[in-house]
Formats: structure tokens, sequence, C-alpha cells
């Protein structure tokens, strides 16, 4: 009986692990543009991704952008998409990183930023990541588990100095001022 419901639990647990690993990019919504770059008359497609928390978890909204001409999106190239899918959102900042991070993290805390759209671009696909609200730390994964040649951050804004902060370098200089005051 034991070696049986071992077995069960195995199982469950590989046909878990085999779901998360193969979970497929949900697509709606593909709109056909002209790019703005490349050969005059050449098309991208855009397509909403339904289930972009598999991919970046906390994004509102996430765009999957296929043919793009040239394959290295660029803040124009991608708000022309952007518009094309009828986004609403208008990309104020673009800055790419090649190669990309090791790992599947990014952290913009040590740049004193914070961002509110992500993009990962592999092979001839290039997944955008909208967020609602700024962030710092991302932990994302890649389609099929392939590489990912750059990606870049956008819509950035600084991350403000927490209040308590400002209340304790006042308290810090107060106490070097009476350390003197008491040496003299």
């Amino acid at each position: 009986m034991k070696n049986y419901i071992k077995l069960l639990f195995v199982a469950g647990l590989a046909t878990l692990s085999f779901a998360v690993n193969a979970a497929p990019i949900n697509l709606i919504n593909p709109v056909n543009y002209l790019t703005p770059a490349g050969p005059p008359g050449n098309e991208g497609t855009i397509s909403t991704v339904v289930n972009i928390n598999d991919y970046m978890p906390g994004a509102s909204t996430g765009y999957l952008i296929e043919d793009a001409q040239p394959q290295a999106v660029d803040a124009g190239q991608l708000q022309t998409a952007l518009n094309a899918a009828g986004a609403g959102f208008t990309v104020t900042d673009f800055t790419k990183i090649q190669p990309p991070p090791v790992g599947n993290v990014f952290d913009s805390s040590p740049l004193g930023i914070a961002f509110q759209g992500f993009l990962m671009k592999y092979a001839t696909f290039t997944m955008v990541g909208l967020f609602d609200s700024p962030i710092t730390q991302l932990s994302y994964t890649t389609h099929n588990g392939q590489d990912v040649s750059h990606i870049a951050y956008l819509n950035t804004s600084e991350v403000p100095l927490p209040a308590a902060l400002w209340l304790f370098a006042p308290a810090l200089m107060g106490f070097l001022g009476l350390r003197r005051r008491f040496a003299s």
C-alpha cells in the first residue's frame, strides 16, 4: 500500500512539473501592422498574451510581437506595435541590456529606479509585460526555455528615499554634533 501511495505521489509531482514547464502561450487578438523599420511594406504581428503571469509574474497586460523588423525591437518599434494592439500605453524611455543578466531575475533597485514595462527578446519573438505600478524586481520565465538575447526595461521612475532616512539623517548629524561638543 505504501509503495502504491508513493508511486501515485511521484506520478502526481511529475505531471505537475510537466504541466508547469509546458505552459503554452495563450494568445488572443492578433493584429498585423506595418513595421517602422526594415523593408517597405514589411509587417509584424502583435498579440495579447492572456497568461502573461506565467512568464512575468505581476504583469497586468502582456503582448507577444512576432517577426519584428529589425528583430532587436527599440522604443519606436515597440510604441508602433503597442499602438496597433490598442494598448493605450506610451513608452517614455527604453533601456536595452545585452547580454541579459545571468539567470532569470532582473533587479533595478541598485540603480535607484523602478520600471513599469519589461521586454524580453528570444528567437523571432519579443514578449512585453506591462505593470499597473512600477516595480524594481522581476523573476521572468522564457517560452519553451529558449535563450533570451536581450531584455529591456521601460517607463522608469526614481525610487523615492524612505521617510525614515529623512528622519535618520538629521538625528545622526545631531549625535555627531553632540560628540564633537563633548570632545572639546
